[in-house]
């Protein structure tokens, strides 16, 4: 995802990080010294008994 807009009002983040918590995620954001970030996101897998995956 990439965006040209200079404003905005920060909610779409955390709103991500609220859904990543609530399944056991992690979510990380770094600065990057040339411009912009770098946002990572995990999420744990579940396979539950008897599914094939």
């Amino acid at each position: 995802y990439a965006t040209t807009k200079s404003k905005g009002t920060g909610l779409g983040l955390a709103i991500v990080k609220k859904i990543v918590e609530e399944h056991q995620g992690k979510i990380q954001v770094e600065n990057l010294k040339s411009g912009g970030a770098t946002i990572r996101v995990a999420l744990p897998v579940f396979v539950a008994d008897g599914d094939s995956a």
